[in-house]
């Protein structure tokens, strides 16, 4: 490889916040480890991408949607990585993509958190990626000893790729469904689509039903109402990687032929999951109170004074509604909450104990590493190390 410039096509749409966030985690690697030079075409994520016929690469990074796009970068014999979860058979180029089982837990998690014992998921199913993000939840639903409902929506010579439900079958299933509900969906427009057909059918959401979208758009939920949650996913380490990955192949090294799994940060919560499921009022105080302060060093007896009823009436309620006793649950709120001050300030360790509810650093190192497996200390340099990696 000479000394000059290499020049790299992105083949990822520019329209959806996924594709841009994915393309900034590409630039933030280029910024590092190139300069690179980079040829992007503005795009939808429906249009056909292909490569230019008058313009020479060293490397491609593509989200390979259609067998057409992958027999066209093999015979370019260009490095490709793919970023795609759509599989057409045996794997052809390396691929990162994102983990759909973590995201899936991660969906059912939050659904459990707000006390929601009935599942289901909507999206275009007859698309086989779609098909794959629709059995990771139905799978982690099973592993919590439960059922998942699946809207039936089929391939028409109208929908043949994009989602055209028929409002008046969904809004049928819609008001058969056991309430309340939590619904994993695919991507936002079905997210929407569903809230007209809740509001057209006479349901509230999320009182009824609780709204999640596989994906986060920080504009388009702004655009819904009531506004969406979703799973924020991990659109620029993927691109990071793949961009580093690229690298590699240009420099002629080995790279793994099995797919990078890159796993999804968290839920962001708008007003479309933000309900508590429970119909006992006595139980509902008890968990809001544990919400408002679980950080503020308080213990189960302090619940108990704030909402007198028996400890293994409150134990049974909370094991039923969470899946957590209380205790647990408090210890859950707080790891959390340690994450994201490790995560996302420079705090002394000692200041986020105390602000996670723990007396001391000590304290708060032995319950992390048994919750998440390790140290404070390395989970910070780990999220440091990736942040510095993209300046």
């Amino acid at each position: 490889m000479s000394s000059r410039t290499p020049r790299i096509a992105i083949l990822v749409d520019t329209a959806t916040s996924w594709g841009r966030r994915t393309i900034r985690g590409i630039l933030d690697y280029s910024i590092q480890h190139g300069p690179w030079d980079v040829w992007i075409a503005p795009k939808g994520q429906d249009e056909r991408f292909s490569l230019p016929a008058d313009e020479q690469f060293d490397g491609v990074i593509a989200r390979v949607s259609t067998e057409q796009l992958q027999s066209e970068l093999k015979s370019s014999k260009l490095p490709v990585v793919n970023i795609s979860g759509i599989e057409f058979g045996k794997s052809v180029f390396p691929r990162v993509c994102i983990d759909q089982e973590a995201s899936a837990a991660l969906a059912v998690e939050h659904f459990k958190s707000r006390a929601l014992k009935h599942f289901a998921y909507v999206g275009p199913r007859h698309l086989d990626y779609v098909k794959q993000h629709e059995h990771a939840f139905e799978h982690a639903v099973s592993s919590n000893g439960m059922t998942c409902h699946v809207y039936p929506n089929k391939k028409t010579r109208c929908n043949a790729y994009l989602w055209h439900p028929s409002q008046q079958k969904l809004i049928a299933w819609l008001q058969d469904l056991p309430k309340p509900i939590g619904i994993y969906t695919w991507g936002f427009e079905v997210g929407r689509d569903l809230i007209l057909a809740c509001r057209k059918a006479g349901l509230q959401v999320p009182h009824d039903v609780a709204i999640l979208g596989g994906d986060y758009d920080e504009l388009l939920s702004d655009a819904s109402h009531p506004a969406l949650s979703g799973i924020l996913t991990p659109a620029q380490q993927i691109g990071y990687k793949a961009a580093s990955l690229l690298n590699q192949l240009i420099q002629d090294e080995t790279v793994p032929k099995e797919a990078t799994f890159i796993t999804p940060e968290t839920v962001v919560e708008r007003l479309s999951t933000e309900v508590l499921a429970i119909d006992d009022p006595q139980t509902l105080q008890a968990i809001q109170y544990l919400q408002a302060h679980a950080c503020e060093n308080i213990t189960v007896d302090d619940i108990l004074r704030k909402v007198p009823m028996a400890r293994r009436a409150l134990e049974r309620k909370f094991k039923s509604l969470l899946g957590r006793s209380p205790a647990k649950e408090i210890c859950h709120i707080r790891i959390q909450r340690a994450r994201k001050l490790l995560a996302e300030t420079n705090l002394p360790m000692q200041d986020i104990a105390e602000a996670c509810g723990y007396t001391s650093y000590t304290y708060l190192g032995n319950v992390f590493k048994k919750e998440t497996g390790i140290s404070p200390g390395r989970y910070r340099k780990e999220a440091m190390d990736y942040k510095m990696e993209q300046r």
